[in-house]
């Protein structure tokens, strides 16, 4: 129970304005009265001058050790209110200002410096947002062949899975387990409104689907295969077929890529190649599943600031011509910013 300042009803809203002024009032908590009296809830210890200067302006007023108040259901506007009268001015510095949510859950990274507070900063993100039922720790950037996180539960129900809602279609996810992110479905739907009818679109890493299910869904696609060598990835993406009512269309194939390419030669007009950083890698089978007459392909890729198409338009070029084609790019951009001055980029290039 917070210390409260019992103050003359007369004086109670001067006083209330001067605790306020000084960071001292907790807002967390209502006021309480009684007949003669107020009882204004303390965030902190009035210094010295302050008890001096609430003499001076209200002589009746004195500190109580404990008094029970009752807390306010209202919602903060947003993570800073929430947490301002709980962190230093130096900590709410650093309390990110953007975070994924994907569901009902929210996935937030801290810097090492807010470790000790990320319950509290936890708690916070899910008074903000009433739609939360888990909060989750990044501790560490997408790694490893399936591409996740090592995610802790900081507020909230112990929980990773959830479904996650974009353009009209519904996605399960186990965040521990597989690579999904919000920050991309910008970009699907820019992918998949180059889709033209009766296309077939080999989507080379498909995770949970968000590609392939998109498309099939918005589009009239002749056929849709998606790839992952993510066993867990394609047990959801099977699940989600069946959720958004595209079974017809996808075709889920778990495996390696490089031992799927040679059955599926010359067969699609589209490839999809969202693997970041190893995408290069996979250039000579995207370009075999691409028909004779040639196709699409969208590549991703991390790129450093002074050199974002480049190399990788270079690339690209070099492997199509080594394959008896050319090149045309339709487009490129920037898809979002991966760290400092290091950005996820997409590059459209046409063969014929």
């Amino acid at each position: 129970m917070p210390k409260a300042l019992k103050v003359p009803k007369q004086k109670g809203e001067e006083i209330r304005k001067f605790l306020k002024d000084h960071k001292k009032l907790d807002l967390d908590y209502k006021i309480n009265r009684d007949e003669k009296n107020i009882y204004l809830p303390l965030k902190k210890d009035l210094s010295k001058k302050e008890k001096d200067q609430i003499n001076q302006k209200s002589p009746g007023s004195k500190i109580i050790q404990q008094k029970r108040f009752e807390e306010k259901k209202q919602t903060p506007d947003n993570l800073e209110e929430a947490l301002k009268y709980k962190l230093s001015e130096e900590e709410l510095e650093k309390v990110p200002s953007s975070f994924d949510v994907l569901g009902d859950i929210a996935v937030v990274e801290l810097p090492q410096a807010l470790f000790d507070k990320k319950e509290l900063i936890g708690k916070a993100l899910m008074k903000v947002h009433k739609n939360l039922n888990t909060v989750l720790l990044q501790k560490s950037p997408v790694t490893g062949e399936y591409r996740v996180r090592d995610l802790e539960v900081i507020a909230g129900e112990q929980n990773t899975h959830t479904i996650h809602k974009e353009y009209g279609c519904r996605y399960k996810i186990d965040l521990s387990k597989v690579f999904f992110s919000p920050r991309l479905s910008h970009e699907r739907e820019k992918v998949m409104n180059q889709v033209k009818p009766k296309e077939v679109i080999f989507d080379m890493f498909a995770g949970v689907g968000p590609f392939s299910i998109l498309i099939a869904k918005k589009k009239d696609p002749k056929k849709v295969y998606a790839v992952d060598k993510n066993k867990e990835s394609v047990r959801l993406l099977k699940k989600n077929l069946e959720l958004n009512k595209v079974k017809d269309k996808v075709e889920p194939i778990h495996g390696d890529i490089r031992d799927i390419t040679p059955k599926y030669k010359n067969s699609s007009d589209r490839a999809i190649m969202n693997l970041p950083f190893k995408s290069g890698s996979f250039l000579d089978e995207a370009i075999t599943l691409l028909k004779e007459k040639g196709g699409i392909i969208h590549y991703y890729d991390i790129r450093e600031e002074e050199n974002l198409y480049e190399d990788a338009v270079e690339k690209i070029s070099q492997k199509a011509n080594k394959n008896g084609y050319s090149t045309r790019v339709l487009d490129k951009r920037i898809v979002r910013s991966y760290s400092p001055k290091v950005w996820n980029i997409a590059i459209d290039v046409e063969l014929s």
